[in-house]
């Protein structure tokens, strides 16, 4: 058993927060919980997860500003990042937030357990 993996969870519900983190510490994984954009950035300050499942709407920063934020920092660039998403997002959004090369899924609210796992897992392996 190596050590475990940590991912950081950043949505502004926070029954989604608590749901995820749940599900993630169940299965063998750390946490890092964050509720918008300032407080994940704070929070890489202090640790780098593996992966971050980052909610694309929120209130304060957009994800794109927060994709430009990890992007300048050359200690983010292992960082895998999998979007989760309630809203459908236009194809063209989807292929302007693709253009980051270190987001590597998009994830549809509501999703299964399975789905979030199996992303998860495909992605630590890459």
């Amino acid at each position: 058993m190596g050590e475990k993996k940590t991912i950081m969870i950043v949505d502004d519900e926070p029954d989604v927060l608590l749901s995820v983190g749940q599900i993630l510490e169940a299965n063998n994984y750390r946490t890092i919980k964050a509720k918008d954009g300032h407080e994940c950035l704070e929070k890489l300050k202090e640790e780098i997860p593996d992966v971050l499942l980052l909610d694309i709407m929120m209130p304060g920063l957009t994800s794109k500003e927060i994709l430009r934020e990890i992007e300048k920092d050359s200690r983010y660039a292992g960082i895998k990042i999998i979007f989760l998403t309630a809203v459908h997002v236009l194809e063209a959004e989807e292929e302007d937030l693709l253009a980051f090369k270190q987001v590597v899924d998009f994830i549809g609210k509501p999703f299964t357990v399975r789905e979030l796992l199996d992303s998860i897992k495909k992605r630590i392996k890459e």
